[in-house]
């Protein structure tokens, strides 16, 4: 029988990195839900469901993990992205700043050639 884990340091680093900072943003997300306020749907399927499943499918070298894990840091990005083109770049930056390093860092980190290689090779 397999073991299931939270973390596999067999992967590249690219996705070892990856997994981390997806749990990381889960956490974070989890901890801005209990002390800043309401649960929506939205932001319990985007900022905590979605890195979690992604993260620990990535860890257990599933498919579906890999997926998830490409979703959940690409919608981010894409919300950033559309942000910049109407509220301009000066909306970036500021407090918000990190969040966006973070966001950027983690979409490139699956979508690196080793990653995808590995994921392609390795997942099922």
């Amino acid at each position: 029988m397999r073991e299931l884990k939270l973390f596999d340091r067999t992967q590249p680093q690219t996705l070892q990195i990856g997994v981390l900072l997806l749990y990381l943003n889960a956490a974070l997300a989890i901890l801005a839900v209990l002390f800043g306020g309401g649960l929506s749907i939205p932001i319990l399927l985007l900022d905590i469901l979605l890195p979690l499943g992604g993260a620990y499918g990535v860890a257990n070298s599933r498919k579906y993990g890999y997926y998830a894990a490409v979703v959940a840091t690409g919608i981010p990005l894409l919300l950033l992205i559309y942000l910049v083109f109407t509220a301009g770049l000066s909306s970036l930056f500021g407090a918000q700043l990190l969040n966006v390093v973070l966001t950027v860092v983690m979409f490139a980190l699956f979508i690196h050639p080793q990653s995808r290689l590995y994921a392609k090779t390795w997942f099922h």
